[in-house]
């Protein structure tokens, strides 16, 4: 068995892997505009991209957190993986359901192509966790590092030879699902992965994270109706501006995603142990980065903003550069969500994301209706903002007051 990696060596391989593969995929988004006329390759990958925000909080079924705080063993590794296919399979139901009565028929085969090679990237969560569990998240980051830069040089070659979106994506899947073999390896030399269905262990998972997920569902999407309702109001030329100039600040959400999570075991044993003022102090330091990370994003943007729009998708988008700020808020609000999100996951409060999250998605509604009337195109991130704030305020109230039913105890 390998050694484990130090917490400071999981979280720099961790993020470092992790943005990489952020990177090429927000490439992607630069490509389909470069390579393509017009914006409405761009729309359509968008909405496959917001469509697949459903399908992914379904397939992963909030398990990551689940599993990488089940310090007491509750559940095999065996076990893990078989309740991952289960959900992946019924998410692909739910979403493409969802896709057919929301989504234009001409975006259908590209939304159902894209959801097949996000489903590489929900099945191996599951082999991340395990090499979570024991310490190898260097693995994780290799491996996203190889599936982000396959999947963006395939992503290119053949949108430039054919011209169409859906082989483009369909390629990607071809070159990434033998990546899994190389995760199950990794993630093997630790424990038994043969799936297990243990209809009790799934009945167990599903009814314990059921809460979880649906509110996981609900706050993506937030981010979905917003930007959908864009789309439907002002097209997909609209949308597909709008989802191209705000993807850079997606780099603060994910930098926050990746560098907390090496901390979750931290924050599992705190919890079980009592240990309230390392928890809060945990809290605090995530808190801290969140904030330290959005706040050196924006001087960037604020800096070289335009250029850097002019630079990557031409002269024609950087009027709308002025979008970036917005976003930035709006993303720097959703890497709390997600941080809190997860505590509540690892602390077993699980209703406290489903009403956390079903009050922002309620909020989400009238809200973006109003800011896209008031402030066209910002108003998405607007919306958003003000939806997750809500939720923010929530969930910090159902963490604290575990806390304290804990440490009373």
């Amino acid at each position: 068995m390998n050694q484990t990696n130090s917490i400071r060596a999981n979280i720099i391989w961790n993020t470092g892997g992790s943005l990489v593969f952020l990177g090429c995929q927000w490439l992607m988004t630069v490509l389909v505009v470069r390579l393509s006329s017009g914006y409405d390759a761009a729309g359509s990958l968008a909405v496959a991209m917001a469509v697949s925000n459903v399908f992914a909080p379904i397939g992963l079924y909030k398990i990551r957190s689940y599993q990488v705080s089940d310090i007491r063993g509750e559940i095999s590794s065996s076990e893990y993986v078989a309740f991952r296919i289960v959900t992946i399979g019924i998410a692909l139901v739910v979403s493409m359901g969802y896709s057919l009565a929301t989504c234009s028929p001409a975006n259908l085969p590209v939304v159902f192509a894209y959801l097949v090679f996000r489903s590489v990237e929900v099945f191996v969560d599951v082999l991340h966790g395990v090499d979570q569990f024991n310490g190898r998240m260097d693995y994780c980051g290799k491996s996203m590092a190889i599936r982000g830069v396959l999947s963006l040089f395939t992503f290119a070659i053949v949108l430039s030879v054919t011209n169409d979106l859906f082989c483009a994506v369909v390629a990607m899947s071809f070159v990434v699902y033998p990546i899994v073999l190389l995760d199950w390896r990794w993630a093997a030399q630790f424990d038994r992965l043969i799936p297990s269905f243990s209809v009790d262990k799934i009945l167990h998972l599903t009814m314990t994270c059921f809460p979880a997920v649906i509110g996981m569902a609900c706050s993506y999407c937030v981010t979905t109706v917003a930007r959908q309702y864009l789309g439907i109001v002002d097209g997909d030329a609209a949308l597909g501006i709008y989802a191209s100039v705000c993807t850079p600040v997606l780099i603060v959400q994910a930098g926050a995603s990746y560098a907390y999570a090496p901390l979750l075991g931290s924050f599992a044993d705190a919890y079980l142990r009592e240990d309230e003022v390392r928890f809060v102090r945990l809290i605090r330091k995530v808190a801290v980065s969140i904030v330290l990370l959005s706040a050196a994003a924006f001087v960037l943007f604020l800096l070289i903003g335009p250029w850097f729009i002019g630079l990557v998708f031409g002269r024609d988008l950087v009027p709308y550069s002025y979008l970036l700020f917005a976003a930035l808020i709006c993303t720097s609000l959703t890497a709390f969500v997600s941080f809190l999100n997860d505590i509540c996951v690892v602390i077993r409060e699980m209703w406290g994301t489903l009403v956390a999250n079903v009050i922002s998605l309620i909020v989400v509604v009238p809200a973006v209706a109003l800011c896209v009337q008031w402030f066209d195109m910002n108003g998405v991130s607007i919306a958003i903002s003000l939806s997750y704030f809500m939720g923010i305020l929530i969930l910090l109230a159902f963490v604290l007051r575990r806390l304290k039913t804990v440490s009373r105890v």
